[in-house]
């Protein structure tokens, strides 16, 4: 009976690993999951230290976080700029860039369609802040003398700083150590007490996917709470005076370069809060000689996002954002 149990056993932790070995297979050789860093081919270093990193020009189809990517010559994700035709320059972050869609799902793209009288010419990257976007104003835009400037604003504006790309191409912090390990394995429940899950985590494609699985429903989870915790005011809102003021500031300097008569536009992006600050923030905008565009109107901080995301919009979601922006500018003004 007891060698039985043993055989048993046996034969159930044998199909076990082959039951993995066979996943762990399927993952690499289809290139579903990749076992190693597998960052995305888009970006190089940019020759002004205050952008950091940029897209690279000329890019045709690339293929990056789950969209295929195309720019135009002067590195933008827009199509080549049309001559004749006055320019709408639109600046911002992962959510501009169209993170997790085609080049056709874009802000840029859509309001495009919306409007085919105007250049509508994407700038913005996945990380930028509001000094990045500013960079990239006075290096690369500003020459090209936009009729109209439109700045995304998202809440981690307040909070961002400049990254950096690594030596493979992999977007990180400003404080990142190149000599730091870089594990991030599941840390919750059972799965974080496994050993050897630094191990899994950079070495096993199966442990990669599995989890992202766990934290996209862990994510989606805890965002649930805070949306239902903040629409019944029970969060105080952490955006602070101080973020506001240096935000401010960063404004100043951005509208600095620009002439006193261009106008511009200032999108806010909802996240997944109800912040009472915005307001302050309406204010600080509109007192700089922007329109503002407060998408919590439509949205409350309820954006449908990417079903692996959640974060990032769909691009139904773009799409009807497209649509108050290019309806609220009168570019004909």
């Amino acid at each position: 009976m007891k060698k039985e149990l043993i055989i048993n056993l046996g034969l159930l932790i044998g199909s076990l690993l082959i039951f993995f070995f066979a996943i762990e297979f399927v993952l690499r050789i289809t290139g579903l999951q990749s076992a190693k860093p597998n960052p995305p081919k888009i970006f190089q270093q940019s020759n002004f230290a205050d952008i950091s990193y940029e897209l690279i020009p000329n890019l045709k189809n690339e293929k990056a976080y789950r969209g295929l990517v195309s720019t135009n010559s002067l590195g933008f994700r827009s199509p080549e700029i049309e001559s004749g035709k006055p320019i709408v320059a639109i600046l911002g972050d992962s959510i501009t860039f169209g993170y997790g869609i085609n080049d056709d799902q874009t802000l840029s793209a859509y309001m495009s369609n919306l409007n085919s009288e105007y250049n509508f010419l994407n700038t913005a990257a996945p990380g930028y802040n509001l000094e990045m976007e500013a960079a990239t104003y006075r290096e690369k835009v500003r020459h090209l003398d936009p009729a109209v400037i439109v700045l995304v604003f998202y809440f981690n504006d307040l909070t961002g700083t400049i990254g950096v790309i690594d030596d493979l191409g992999i977007l990180r912090s400003n404080d990142w150590n190149p000599s730091q390990r870089d594990c991030r394995p599941i840390d919750k429940g059972l799965l974080g007490m496994i050993p050897g899950k630094c191990w899994l985590d950079e070495h096993s494609a199966f442990y990669k996917a599995f989890k992202k699985v766990i934290n996209l429903r862990y994510s989606k989870k805890h965002i649930a709470k805070l949306k239902e915790e903040s629409d019944a005011n029970l969060l105080e809102d952490e955006v602070t005076d101080v973020q506001l003021v240096n935000y401010s500031a960063q404004l100043d300097s951005f509208v600095a370069l620009m002439p006193e008569d261009q106008k511009r536009i200032f999108v806010i992006w909802p996240d997944h809060l109800m912040h009472t600050s915005l307001p302050k923030l309406i204010a600080i905008a509109e007192e700089r000689g922007f329109k503002a565009i407060d998408l919590y109107e439509t949205f409350e901080n309820k954006v449908p996002t990417l079903g692996w995301d959640t974060v990032h919009p769909n691009p139904e979601a773009i799409e009807g954002a497209a649509k108050i922006i290019v309806e609220s500018i009168n570019l004909n003004e």
